[in-house]
């Protein structure tokens, strides 16, 4: 008897068991499938990559910008367009994660049925055609804009997620790809990476958004407060303590203690909370950092998306991270974006498109539609939101003080005729080294229910966000709503 119940037992855990690994493999799969078919590991994608006659991939207009030409991998005829478009259209040589590994399944025909091949008059199989949300003569023109700046622009939808533009600079030609493997065509260290959706930066006053937010929801009646920014903050070097009654003079011995500043040493006087985001004052978000405390502020972060793991179907994207502060010196640097936070442009995108948005941060898309080889639409993009991220009385704090920050404050160059702009700059210190210049950041909206963009621009190294980002999202912004016109 015993030992029937000892069998029992054991046939019942393994059964146990069975049924978890088979929940398990369900989840993996349908959590992480694109990612595992995406991988260059795949040897059954790469197998049949080599039978199949791979779809073409168009923008949101039907322009062309890869297809395969007597199994050879072909892109669009103009240059500027490769290279614009370049990391998001991707290559076929599995050295970057663009359109073309994450849309693989389509491309080479695993969407679709016996009944499409069998419909295909060709003799030899043909996937699907990829049509993507992107504007290729947009990111032509941006590409343009940015000229030898390095970085990245991306702009969105923000009421559909659609991924309007997305450009990475220094950019890479995939009609040279092989030729780069074979060592006849050189890139830069970093060419590769997708800065808009995968590199990470110091966010700078960017940033601000996210503590204006735990701001408002954890400090009662911020908004009515007043603030004197009269110069630098006074912290203790070896402890990170925050000398609260010492000011910055000449006698201070900077050996000892440590100076958080506005830039160029500016003070603002007294401030309420809007005047104080719009003219991103340090010293005014320094302290409400620290009154809001490291918890509480990397809660906020991590509802809206920071330190976890973006899963999406049709992008790879970087989530921004932040750590604790240990002392009052990081959590008060940390507050206006410095210390340890970084972020990436299409998750910051994502937050400022959030705040226009009634505080619903929608999961970015980047394919429009596909088509099989046979005619049939068999996919069509369907908007979903990822998060609410913000309160819709938060949200609309940030929107209003985002529009004050373009109308009169540290944005104005990002204003545009006939629309109101809402916007963060942000000016990043990535060194202690003061020559080696600040990453020029602006994050910002287009208040208009016909034209809902949000808009992220990068420029490593290249000086403020009011004088080089803000000018180049106004320009992209103005093309962007001529072309979508």
């Amino acid at each position: 008897m015993k030992t029937k119940r000892n069998i029992k037992t054991v046939l019942i855990l393994f059964c146990a068991l069975f049924v978890a690994l088979c929940v398990y493999l369900v989840y993996t799969v349908a959590v992480y499938g694109t990612r595992y078919f995406t991988s260059p590991y795949n040897t059954r994608k790469d197998k049949l990559s080599s039978t199949v006659e791979a779809g073409e991939i168009t923008d949101r207009n039907s322009n062309v910008l890869a297809y395969t030409d007597n199994g050879e991998r072909k892109y669009s005829d103009s240059r500027t367009t490769r290279l614009a478009t370049a990391h998001t259209v991707g290559d076929d040589m599995g050295q970057t994660i663009g359109a073309q590994s994450m849309f693989a399944r389509y491309l080479l025909g695993f969407n679709q049925s016996v009944w499409d091949m069998l419909l295909d008059p060709k003799s030899t199989l043909k996937g699907s055609n990829v049509e993507l949300t992107i504007d290729a003569k947009l990111c032509r023109d941006i590409y343009n804009l940015m000229e030898d700046y390095k970085g990245a622009v991306v702009i969105t939808n923000y009421k559909t997620g659609e991924i309007i533009a997305s450009v990475s600079t220094p950019s890479f030609d995939p009609k040279h790809m092989s030729d780069f493997l074979q060592g006849d065509y050189e890139l830069e260290d970093g060419t590769l990476v997708n800065r808009a959706a995968m590199g990470v930066y110091t966010p700078g006053s960017t940033f601000k958004v996210v503590t204006l937010v735990a701001a408002l929801r954890y400090l009662p009646n911020i908004t009515a407060r007043e603030f004197e920014c009269s110069g630098p903050l006074v912290f203790e070097r070896s402890s990170g303590k925050y000398m609260q009654r010492m000011q910055a003079d000449e006698t201070l011995d900077l050996g000892q203690y440590i100076l958080l500043s506005d830039y160029k040493n500016e003070s603002h006087g007294t401030v309420d909370l809007k005047k104080a985001f719009a003219s991103s004052c340090n010293v005014t978000f320094a302290k409400l950092a620290m009154e809001i405390g490291s918890a509480r502020l990397i809660k906020v972060a991590e509802e809206m998306g920071i330190n976890k793991d973006f899963l999406f179907e049709d992008i790879m994207v970087n989530a921004g991270t932040m750590e604790k502060a240990k002392t009052d010196y990081a959590l008060a640097w940390s507050g206006v974006g410095q210390d340890k936070d970084i972020m990436t442009p299409l998750h910051m995108c994502m937050i400022v498109g959030a705040a226009a948005n009634g505080g619903d941060m929608m999961t970015p898309k980047l394919l429009n539609r596909v088509i099989t080889s046979s005619g049939t639409v068999s996919y069509t993009m369907e908007s979903d939101v990822y998060k609410k991220i913000m309160r819709s009385n938060e949200a609309d704090i940030v929107k209003e003080y985002m529009l004050q920050a373009v109308e009169s404050g540290t944005g104005t160059d990002a204003d545009i005729s006939g629309f109101n702009v809402g916007g963060k700059t942000g000016t990043a210190e990535v060194s202690s080294d003061k020559e080696s210049g600040t990453h020029a950041w602006f994050a910002g909206f287009v208040d208009s229910e016909e034209y809902p963009l949000a808009i992220c621009v990068v420029c490593e190294k290249a000086g403020t966000g009011g004088s080089v980002a803000a000018p180049i999202a106004a320009k992209a912004l103005e093309t962007a709503i001529e072309r979508l016109g």
